[in-house]
């Protein structure tokens, strides 16, 4: 049995090309985290960040810090929601997450992507993504098409969609939820937060 000699070029162009071919996968694969937040205190369920800008074919990774809630986009093809997300994107839902549950979506289509909590939306529970640029049906405002026969958009879910403007979540990246500014009930009493 003949053995073939691998001299020092063939090692460092095949060496090169694994570390190209892993380069590339874990650019693939970007992650980013939302955590699902119930703040007993200020009365509020939220996502945090509340903002996010990511590039297409980055995946984000939701964890359900307590149970019920879910990661459902705005889409006529559920709960009769206006369409928030680019035309010919998939509609996406989680289902119901439990405590530390964690489910991952990947964004392929550019564009702007707002999505709720179906058991939570009514207390605010509403974010949104960019990928890519901001673009689509998410730009307008909300109940842009008029809301007869629609799921309603309830009040503190508008405060959020005027919270979330796309070209500050483009540039910064990342826009934490504005827990002072949306606390309610007992906390806004105490603290003097307006609601």
């Amino acid at each position: 049995m003949s053995h073939k000699r691998i001299d020092r070029r063939d090692f460092l162009l095949a060496s090169s090309g694994l570390y190209l071919a892993a380069s590339q996968l874990q650019a693939q694969t970007i992650v980013h985290e939302v955590k699902i937040v119930l703040n007993y205190d200020r009365g509020l369920w939220y996502y945090d960040p509340v903002g996010l800008y990511i590039e297409p074919g980055d995946t984000v990774r939701w964890q359900a810090l307590r149970w019920t809630p879910t990661v459902t986009a705005f889409h006529p093809d559920i709960d009769n929601h206006e369409l928030r997300i680019p035309e010919g994107a998939e509609p996406f839902d989680s289902g119901m997450l439990a405590t530390m549950q964690t489910w991952d979506w990947t964004f392929n289509v550019a564009g702007t992507y707002d999505y709720y909590s179906k058991h939570h939306e009514v207390v605010g529970c509403i974010g949104r993504i960019v990928v890519g640029s901001p673009g689509g049906p998410a730009e307008n405002p909300p109940r842009y098409g008029g809301s007869e026969g629609r799921n309603p958009i309830y009040r503190l879910g508008m405060r959020i969609f005027n919270i979330l403007d796309s070209k500050e979540i483009a540039e910064k990246r990342t826009v934490p939820f504005p827990v002072d500014q949306l606390a309610r009930g007992r906390y806004r009493r105490l603290h003097g937060t307006k609601y």
